[in-house]
């Protein structure tokens, strides 16, 4: 059984973390002028700095915290521009959303968080390939997301969606609490489901927690990894395209006009599960060889019949001039049979 080390830095998060009511196996204690480091120490033992006031992470000095130990703090706008200061501590980060109240945030979040790292009952198992520290990364926001419902599947379908709108990537560490009668196969079904709302190849762990009360409404946290540092006029457009491609033209156009630069634009991609091939790709046909796209594109707004398309997308595509990306777009966009563009591709020539 892990044990955890809760440091209150201030006086909000003490009374956050005697509100979170935590197991035997945790303990508090307060700063009191004590050395971070020297406090954080102890072997065998997980450390989480606690902070309830932003006034306190503007007091803290990078070079003085533990860093292999974690931070949970209410998430403001000032104390957000404070924790990106002291991510070069090396420390694991862990903002808490904003709620109506402060404490009750805070001492939700360190329930949820030792629950996922301590075994609080025989009965309890983890899944997952990852191991949950595999998933917490280091110098970046550990979001802990939240959802529930009367019904597993009710409480997994809200928990993927906010999964999905934060472009989860990095890692992500579920806590599912279930009822003990909890069907095998639900718990499958609910399992793939959250694995399938993240990105490809993201480290995904999950810890079960059979709730020994019987309690029948569903809870799951996650802990997940967000991409920092995106310009949400960007980010935003880039959520609001309905299909791959979309997404790619939107970051594409950024880096055509300027806006960002390569690296930039391989970082956005692989936040947003996009391949950075593609948008190379999608550059050198709209950018780079500009005149011949839009000579195909007249040649299908022009064309008389559907066969003169298929055979304009079939040539374009024997050309190695489109991929089958852009062949299903375009298929979509003039309302051609994908099956009927291959069967006229060249031999060969793919």
């Amino acid at each position: 059984m892990n044990k955890i080390q809760f440091i209150a830095l201030d006086n909000a998060a003490a009374q956050a973390i005697e509100m979170a009511n935590l197991g035997a196996s945790s303990t508090m204690v307060q700063t009191k002028g004590n050395d971070l480091k020297s406090l954080a120490s102890s072997p065998g033992v997980e450390t989480l700095l606690v902070a309830g006031d932003a006034a306190t992470l503007e007091r803290l000095d990078p070079k003085t915290l533990p860093p292999a130990s974690s931070l949970l703090f209410y998430e403001t706008e000032t104390s957000k521009k404070s924790a990106e200061r002291l991510m070069e501590s090396g420390m694991v980060l862990i903002p808490v959303q904003a709620e109506s109240l402060a404490a009750l945030a805070l001492s939700r979040a360190l329930k949820e968080y030792e629950s996922l790292l301590v075994e609080s009952s025989s009965e309890d198992f983890s899944l997952g390939e990852e191991s949950v520290r595999e998933v917490f990364k280091p110098g970046a926001f550990n979001r802990l997301f939240y959802a529930e419902g009367r019904h597993l599947r009710e409480a997994v379908l809200r928990m993927a969606h906010i999964v999905r709108s934060r472009r989860v990537s990095e890692g992500i560490a579920y806590v599912l609490h279930l009822p003990p009668d909890t069907p095998l196969f639900a718990l499958d079904e609910a399992l793939d489901v959250l694995e399938m709302a993240t990105m490809p190849r993201t480290p995904v762990y999950f810890a079960i927690r059979f709730d020994e009360k019987g309690a029948t409404r569903i809870r799951i946290a996650a802990f997940a990894v967000t991409p920092s540092g995106i310009a949400d006029e960007l980010q935003n457009r880039i959520d609001s395209q309905p299909t791959y491609l979309g997404k790619v033209a939107v970051i594409v156009e950024h880096f055509a006009m300027g806006k960002i630069d390569e690296k930039e634009m391989e970082k956005l991609c692989r936040d947003n599960g996009l391949d950075p091939d593609d948008a190379d790709r999608l550059y050198d046909i709209f950018y780079v060889r500009s005149d011949e796209t839009a000579d195909l594109m007249r040649r299908l707004r022009e064309s008389r019949s559907e066969s003169e398309r298929v055979d304009a997308v079939a040539k374009a595509l024997s050309d190695n001039f489109i991929d089958v990306k852009i062949l299903e777009e375009l298929a979509i966009l003039y309302r051609l049979s994908p099956d009927a563009i291959m069967a006229r591709v060249q031999p060969g020539s793919r």
